[in-house]
């Protein structure tokens, strides 16, 4: 191969290796392995009888059981509630004096689909404080709310929590790592997204006659491969740069030359 073939051929491959910043990353994503949650989990045994523990399960888990009236909001719930100030008020007021009623039929729709999921409420924006029994009758226009203990909380988080016996084989391996990696030498189990029962973290769960609360310890900011391989791809376009102008000045050179 003579030398003008040799320039000609790698200057194609420097133009070839200039757009490697784009075609890179998008190479690493597509063949990178399903990418890690970004919190990582830790499970520890709870002694409902153990005020302390009664404590933390409901300040971890209380949204399995309970709705908090903030929720009905345009901010959080993005549309989903029909008529959200006059149920948001209705919630209030009875927490606040014990009893509340509606009128509207969306109101009354919106308040029968909340006591419908969930048995208790309380707000975290307020000044209301505790937890209460949620009650809706007469077909959404009447609201009762009866305030309850923790410990009645505690009690229904754990008669909500998901048994490991009765989960498939997936989804107890993966609760398997968590507990593996719940101990004093280690800092957490972080799952790939993909991982069976994943979704469901954190959550508390049932382990024989062991109750467990798998709870949030750390955060990982992971920018996935693409972002590495963005670098990479820096490099390779420099190295592509560096033969495009010395291949290209070279046959310009020999075209000058005649």
């Amino acid at each position: 191969m003579n030398r003008r073939r040799a320039a000609t051929a790698l200057l194609v491959v420097g133009l070839l290796l200039l757009p490697a910043p784009l075609y890179l990353p998008a190479a690493a994503e597509a063949t990178a392995p399903p990418p890690k949650s970004s919190q990582v989990y830790t499970a520890e045994p709870v002694d409902l009888d153990n005020d302390s523990d009664r404590k933390h399960l409901v300040d971890r888990h209380w949204t399995t059981v309970a709705f908090s009236a903030h929720q009905v909001s345009e901010r959080y719930s993005h549309g989903e509630y029909r008529a959200p100030n006059e149920s948001r008020a209705a919630l209030r007021e009875a927490m606040r004096t014990g009893s509340a009623s509606v009128e509207s039929a969306g109101a009354r729709a919106d308040l029968r689909e909340i006591a419908g999921e969930y048995r208790f409420v309380t707000d975290s924006y307020t000044d209301i404080e505790g937890y209460y029994r949620l009650r809706v009758s007469e077909n959404g226009s009447a609201v009762e709310a009866e305030n309850v203990t923790r410990e009645r909380i505690a009690e229904a988080i754990a008669a909500e929590a998901p048994h490991y016996e009765n989960r498939a084989a997936g989804e107890q391996r993966t609760l398997d790592r968590v507990l593996d990696n719940s101990t004093d030498e280690n800092w957490g189990y972080r799952p790939r997204v993909d991982e069976p029962f994943a979704d469901r973290l954190p959550t508390p769960f049932w382990k024989g006659d062991t109750l467990y609360s798998v709870h949030v310890t750390g955060h990982v900011d992971d920018f996935g491969p693409g972002f590495a391989a963005f670098f990479v791809g820096l490099a390779v376009a420099a190295v592509g740069l560096v033969l495009v102008v010395a291949s290209g000045g070279y046959l310009l050179y020999r075209r000058w030359q005649g």
